[in-house]
């Protein structure tokens, strides 16, 4: 580009303005070049530079939704996680280094994330605190917060609250790790402590019951015996109770005798004199009978030979008579004779009969007699023998008499303790019999021990039982049990992040990349005009309103070129921009007011007005919230983010590229018109002053802004 603007000469042909005063043209030429090479420079970092000072201290300016629908847990223990987190996000340890963290309910932070009101949401689900309570069950599982963000807001949000929210989600599940921790290990202990002391009190309390068995066994078998030998006990003593009333009867039967005894000895020796006297008597009589014994037997011997032979003949007799009887009738006697002659035979018989029998007791009699004899001698001796008996007799009738009064004496001191000993035998009865009971009542007990032995022994074998089956059921974990647990010990809230209306490729920057061509291709369009034909012949000598419609209409021209070449490469490189079509008219409507404000800058302020343009557009790419949240650039350039045509541009193109919410496309519509209404009161204001300046033809105007 030439410093030398050319003039158009009333005969058409172009002069040098600069030609007759060339001090002066160098002179603008370093200004020009100071101006573009210094001043440019350092306008243009100094507001990049202030835009972005202080923007990572002012980060508690960005709002940030929390929609807490936890519920609160009560039983095993309290828990309220939801709230715990919260609170650890709106009240931080450091506010300048947190987002601006704002409780919402769920309805109002959609809005706001549509809207723009709020660049993330932050939602905490029913079930948080259940979650991180789940650590201790066979179902551990995350407790999951979802942070869902406007990627067409600001590409840096969404980044930054889930590097807050992930680091207060850390601290919480840090927190949540030690207290489960602590408290497994506490577990650990008191279990290790339960167990040993439980392993400890079984075994004492087997080896305890086993011989607390055995001795109740024992002291049952020696309560059997006991038992056993009281009943052997009770029925000695009834038996000794009824042998001492038998011996106390006997006893009193023994004084009677003895009594009768010491009466009868008495008498016998009264009658010991008597004995003898009779004794002495009874042998003088003896000695006489001895003799007429004898005189007897001769006797009978006489007596004896007489029946023998009255028998002999009187047997002869009977067989003659009964030999007459028989030859009687036979001779003729008479019956009465014959009758006779048989009675006469029977009576001879008779006294044959009795003959014999005489002489049998005869002969008995002489036997008798001399036994007689014989027996009277021996009476004799006899009592000789009796006197001398007698003699002893009534000395032992004196020591039998003594020793009667002595059993008297024994049988009254055995009568008297035979009572003592029933007395006793009763009372040791009765005792035999309450202590049988007792030994029966001390059996049964023992058979009772012994059972609740038994029970107590099956309940140590129950417990230890009941510490097996407790140790077997101890908590096993699967390989894929555990590593879900190791994964929710070690992080027990997860962050689940989302980012809304994000446009792939890089899309965050496509409407900062779309606005800054179309700018630069307006300031190259401002550039070229007075180089071009067409402008210089549009000029004609009409009104201020024709004359710059007529200027402007090349610029339009070119303006629609420069869309159409940046819609093609959109369509081209970028397919899946959510709204084309609304983004094609935007990006045709920028175009325009673009050209117009840079045609209008070019034709009333010349170069300055262009390098106006140039710092215009640093002002407005420092002003743009795409990159850092708005809220944390300085209050003047967060009010021209607004009015400013680039960043009204790049708001709703960014919105349009990722399928946001656009505020309102009314007012990005409305800033972009607004501002192409100033370019065209600025190109009327230039072609005016033009038209004033021109001093060689008063209808046309001299395209030499310069």
């Amino acid at each position: 580009m030439s410093d030398q603007t050319p003039v158009e000469t009333p005969t058409g042909t172009p002069t040098d303005a600069s030609a007759g005063t060339p001090p002066e043209g160098k002179r603008r030429r370093w200004r020009r070049i100071l101006v573009i090479g210094v001043l440019l420079p350092l306008i243009a970092a100094s507001l990049l530079i202030w835009s972005a000072s202080g923007r990572q201290d002012q980060i508690d300016r960005v709002p940030v939704a929390i929609v807490n629908n936890d519920t609160i847990i009560t039983d095993p223990q309290p828990m309220a996680a939801g709230r715990e987190l919260a609170s650890t996000l709106t009240h931080p340890a450091s506010p300048g280094d947190n987002l601006q963290w704002v409780l919402a309910d769920q309805d109002n932070a959609d809005k706001g994330l549509r809207d723009g009101t709020f660049y993330a949401v932050l939602s905490i689900p029913s079930d948080f605190s259940s979650s991180i309570l789940s650590s201790g069950t066979d179902s551990p599982v995350q407790g999951k917060v979802t942070l869902v963000s406007n990627g067409a807001a600001s590409t840096t949000v969404p980044y930054l609250s889930s590097a807050v929210a992930n680091a207060a989600a850390a601290s919480l599940g840090n927190q949540v790790t030690v207290n489960y921790l602590g408290q497994v290990y506490d577990g650990f202990n008191s279990l290790a402590q339960g167990n040993q002391q439980s392993a400890s009190g079984a075994a004492q309390l087997a080896s305890g019951t086993a011989q607390l068995t055995q001795g109740a066994k024992q002291l049952t078998q020696g309560a059997d015996q006991l038992a056993d030998g009281l009943d052997g006990v009770q029925t000695g003593s009834a038996q000794l109770a009824t042998g001492a009333a038998s011996v106390q009867t006997g006893a009193a039967r023994l004084d009677d005798g003895v009594r009768d005894l010491a009466r009868g000895t008495s008498r016998l020796h009264d009658d010991q004199a008597k004995l003898a006297a009779g004794a002495r008597t009874l042998a003088r009589n003896s000695d006489v009978l001895a003799g007429r014994s004898r005189e007897l037997h001769q006797a009978t011997r006489g007596v004896d030979a007489g029946a023998r032979v009255v028998s002999g003949g009187s047997g002869l007799l009977a067989n003659e008579i009964n030999q007459l009887a028989g030859r009687c009738e036979a001779a003729g006697g008479s019956v009465a004779f014959c009758a006779e002659l048989g009675r006469a035979a029977q009576h001879t018989e008779t006294l044959a009969t009795a003959s014999a029998r005489l002489e049998t007791a005869t002969g008995k009699v002489s036997d008798g007699s001399q036994k007689l004899a014989d027996g009277a001698g021996e009476v004799a001796r006899g009592t000789d023998r009796l006197a001398a008996s007698s003699k002893a007799l009534s000395n032992a009738s004196g020591r039998l008499s003594n020793g009667a009064n002595s059993l008297q004496s024994g049988a009254a001191s055995l009568a008297r303790g035979a009572a003592q000993v029933d007395s006793g035998a009763a009372a040791l009865a009765s005792g035999t019999r309450t202590t049988a009971q007792a030994g029966h009542k001390l059996a049964s007990g023992s058979a009772s021990l012994a059972s609740s032995a038994g029970q107590v022994d099956d309940g140590a074998q129950q417990l230890s039982s009941g510490l097996a089956q407790a140790a077997s059921e101890s908590p096993t974990y699967s390989k894929q049990l555990q590593e879900t647990l190791t994964a929710v010990v070690a992080q027990p809230v997860a962050l689940a992040a989302q980012v809304q209306h994000t446009a792939h490729g890089n899309g965050w920057l496509i409407a900062i990349i779309l606005g800054v061509i179309l700018w630069l291709a307006a300031l190259v369009a401002a550039l070229s005009i007075d180089q071009s034909a067409v402008g210089r012949n549009a000029m004609a000598p009409v009104g201020s309103r024709m004359v710059a419609i007529t200027q402007s209409l090349p610029v339009l021209g070119f303006a629609m070129l420069n869309a159409a070449a940046v819609v093609a490469a959109l369509i081209l490189f970028h397919p899946s921009t959510a709204q084309m079509i609304p983004l094609i008219l935007l990006v045709l409507l920028a175009s325009a007011t673009f050209c117009l404000l840079a045609l209008a800058l070019r034709l009333r302020l010349g170069r300055v007005g262009l390098t106006l343009f140039v710092l215009f557009l640093i002002l407005q790419v420092a002003a743009s919230g795409n990159v850092v949240p708005l809220e944390t650039a300085p209050t003047v350039l967060q009010t021209l983010n607004s009015v400013m045509p680039l960043t009204a541009f790049i708001n709703g193109a960014s919105q349009l590229v990722s399928g946001g919410h656009v505020a309102s496309y009314t007012a990005v519509v409305a800033v972009l018109l607004v501002w192409a209404l100033v370019a065209g009161a600025l190109m009327l204001s230039a072609v005016k002053k033009r038209r004033l300046e021109d001093p060689v033809r008063p209808g046309r105007v001299a395209l030499n802004p310069g």
